[in-house]
């Protein structure tokens, strides 16, 4: 963080009607990271001109995505990466006020609760009505239908306290609790829905065969679906491209898919800027 003076100058700067020097205090600002988007967000209070105004909410969007664009680019090039570092930069995307010890303490116990009843000698079905007991009945969390309008239900963190959120959060949370005690849940390519899949544990003695597709669960309620159910759900929504065999995707996959659902949250709640640069990122995840 640089110094008061230099930041109050940027201010009084944005003000100057001539759009290369608000090009340059951009340029600075962006520079600075999201340090200084709680500064911005208290100078607007003082703020009474509609364009000012106007410019301070631009620098802020830009602040916040190119924060985004930034750990979520960091994250895929990590060879090693976790779906919890990307599930929670989504968060501090949708809630810059997101506490970081708060949401691994929150995350930590469930896992704990979750391992305290996993053994090794559970089926893949066994494992999955531990998960879904401590998920919807001791924490009580409920899955809510997707919502564009609003963003905080695509927030775990929004989980945590509420108690509700869609598909993509408590997804993320399935994800998130079964990488870390090594269970094979995966995300599924399954159109019109957000499903979940458990993979059959890889053969140490045939390591390179593909792994089936043990069934299929759904985020919202814990509802287990098995082959012949997906099957006659693309038939009923003659789904000519269907195979027996339905791809799972990789965690860069899942993120991308959250952040298309956060650019049509933007584009419903007005914020156009934000819809564009959130495809574009979404585009990137898988180098298209």
């Amino acid at each position: 963080m640089q110094t008061s003076g230099e930041l109050h100058a940027l201010l009084n700067l944005i003000e100057d009607p001539d759009d290369e020097i608000y090009q340059m205090v951009t340029s600075r600002l962006l520079d600075l990271g999201d340090e200084v988007i709680p500064l911005l967000e208290e100078h607007k209070q003082s703020v009474s001109d509609k364009e000012q105004l106007l410019k301070l909410d631009r620098i802020i969007s830009k602040i916040s995505i190119s924060t985004l664009e930034n750990a979520l680019m960091l994250w895929k090039q990590n060879g090693e990466q976790s779906i919890l570092d990307a599930v929670l930069t989504i968060s501090m995307y949708i809630n810059r006020e997101t506490d970081k010890h708060q949401f691994f303490f929150e995350v930590e116990k469930i896992r704990k609760n979750v391992w305290l009843e996993i053994n090794d000698y559970l089926t893949p079905l066994e494992e999955v009505v531990i998960m879904n007991r401590i998920i919807f009945d001791y924490y009580k969390f409920k899955g809510v239908n997707t919502d564009y309008r609003k963003m905080e239900e695509f927030d775990l963190m929004y989980l945590f306290s509420s108690k509700k959120a869609n598909s993509y959060s408590i997804a993320a949370l399935y994800l998130i609790i079964t990488e870390l005690l090594g269970i094979s849940l995966k995300p599924v390519t399954i159109p019109q829905q957000n499903l979940l899949c458990y993979l059959m544990e890889e053969d140490i003695f045939a390591p390179e065969a593909p792994q089936e597709i043990v069934f299929y669960l759904d985020p919202l309620n814990g509802q287990v679906y098995t082959h012949k159910d997906l099957e006659n759900y693309l038939k009923k929504i003659d789904y000519s491209a269907y195979s027996i065999k339905l791809d799972t995707n990789t965690s860069d996959a899942f993120i991308k898919k959250w952040l298309l659902a956060l650019a049509k949250c933007e584009k419903e709640n007005g914020f156009l800027f934000k819809e564009k640069e959130l495809i574009r990122i979404a585009r990137m995840m898988e180098g298209e």
